[in-house]
């Protein structure tokens, strides 16, 4: 590889590098921030919603494991 292509992926992972920081930056304040969560604060309560969907999915999914195993 050339050297201009070697340059451009380090620039590529150190952007992407510094995204999971910030990211995982923005979660611990979320986590920590203080706000009662009781009330509907904003930083935790997409948290929730998104803990809820997925808990949602998982049994729509075992439902359906289930199912596809009674026609199988």
């Amino acid at each position: 590889m050339g050297k201009l292509t070697v340059w451009a992926l380090r620039a590529v992972l150190m952007v992407v590098l510094v995204g999971t920081v910030f990211v995982q930056a923005l979660m611990l304040w979320a986590l920590i921030s203080g706000n009662d969560p009781e009330d509907g604060s904003l930083p935790l309560t997409p948290l929730r919603m998104l803990l809820a969907r997925a808990v949602a999915r998982d049994v729509e999914a075992a439902q359906m494991q289930a199912e596809l195993d009674e026609v199988i």
